[in-house]
């Protein structure tokens, strides 16, 4: 009896790949999945067993490695309003990231010569970004 039903499954299946039809990711499906990537980079930040002082190689590793796990964990994302200012603060993270590893190398060579303006400047626009998300996933 289910092999009747097998073929119209297929039908159905292949019909929906070939047509582009998937079901829409809802607003709030494309938040859920923003908070969780959300809370585990601020926990992997966090938990950094380094610090920019004391140990500048392993915090620029830790968040590199937060910021690469958070953009996997966001890829999914597909809502479009959702989706625009993830990639905002995706790419905010990332110019963060790279500030701070200029940070941690100028750290290593000579702790003095460290010039945090830039680094000050990408972190506020990380942060800016994360609150448009927000905003974005709070409005109605």
């Amino acid at each position: 009896m289910t092999s009747r039903f097998a073929p119209l499954a297929l039908a159905l299946i292949v019909g929906g790949v070939l047509s582009g039809c998937a079901p829409a990711q809802s607003k709030s499906e494309a938040c859920d999945l923003f908070s969780s990537a959300d809370l585990a980079l601020v926990e992997a930040i966090t938990n950094s067993s380094g610090s920019l002082i004391d140990d500048p190689a392993t915090a620029r590793d830790d968040l590199d490695a937060a910021v690469t796990t958070f953009e996997k964990d966001v890829s999914t994302i597909s809502h479009g309003d959702v989706k625009k200012a993830v990639d905002a603060m995706t790419a905010a993270l990332k110019d963060f990231n790279g500030e701070f590893a200029n940070a941690a190398k100028a750290t290593e060579e000579n702790p003095e010569s460290v010039d945090n303006s830039m680094l000050s400047k990408s972190l506020s626009a990380a942060e800016q970004a994360e609150a448009n998300v927000a905003q974005v996933c709070n409005s109605a």
